[in-house]
């Protein structure tokens, strides 16, 4: 029997009934309320003074950061699906939301250059996440896309924790020479858009997107697996949206470490 993770979602007792919602226990242990209406998922704020990290335990490792400011869309309800689905086949699952941690996406100037900083002038928020992607062998970025775009907020994320000697370094201070630092750890994106797949295909969106996240974790040396995205999502039914969902478990072979 494969070892079962614990996820650190917790819901409001009564808001289920009070809300008309429709609720599920997973086998994992985690609880989540289907709203019938959106198709997602709610619970409250976490505001734990220290959030849950990984075990030392020899487990599979996944990190899935959303970057969506609302808890009630098609995108949160991708985020739980995506953590029960992994935590249901024997990993240990990280959910952060960057939105709910009041991340500031504002990078400095120190956290822009070519300059390996000291450990004690890392920002401790940015120290947490870079620790959090040491340790995980899947990265799931889990956003919708504005204006073609993620999220500003995610953006910024990556720009803060991706930084010079945590993701890359160079050869003789050469940006010809590039030491991957992050190689070996696969990473999958999901996203929800309100366009169509044909949209996105014809006007040459998907390259757009596929070039950017290329460079920023092919310099880090990661495996960018796939991009998954939920298309036409304002049109969908919830007959749809639970498909949708139920596709999400196609991907989890993508991520798999190699001792898993």
């Amino acid at each position: 029997m494969k070892p079962v993770a614990t996820l650190f979602l917790i819901l409001i007792p009564g808001l289920i009934a009070a809300a008309g919602f429709s609720e599920s226990r997973m086998e994992t242990g985690m609880m989540i309320s289907i709203d019938t209406t959106t198709g997602a998922s709610l619970y409250p704020d976490r505001t734990a003074a220290n959030p849950p990290a990984f075990s030392p335990e020899n487990m599979p490792k996944a990190l899935i950061i959303h970057a969506d400011p609302r808890n009630n869309t098609l995108t949160a309800a991708a985020r739980d699906s995506m953590a029960n689905l992994l935590a249901s086949d024997g990993w240990e699952v990280e959910v952060r939301s960057l939105y709910e941690d009041g991340f500031d996406p504002v990078a400095t100037a120190e956290e822009i250059s070519f300059q390996k900083p000291s450990r004690n002038i890392i920002d401790p928020q940015v120290a947490q996440y870079q620790d959090l992607i040491r340790k995980a062998d899947a990265l799931i970025l889990v956003y919708p896309l504005w204006w073609i775009q993620p999220p500003a907020i995610l953006k910024g994320w990556q720009d803060r924790v991706f930084t010079y000697g945590f993701a890359y370094e160079f050869v003789n201070n050469s940006p010809d020479s590039v030491i991957s630092l992050l190689a070996g750890k696969k990473i999958l994106i999901i996203n929800v858009v309100a366009s169509s797949k044909d949209v996105y295909e014809d006007q040459g969106y998907l390259r757009y997107l596929n070039m950017a996240d290329e460079s920023l974790f092919g310099i880090s040396g990661m495996e960018l697996t796939d991009r998954h995205i939920i298309y036409s999502s304002t049109g969908l039914d919830m007959v749809e949206k639970k498909e949708c969902l139920e596709e999400l478990s196609g991907l989890i072979s993508l991520i798999e470490p190699w001792y898993k």
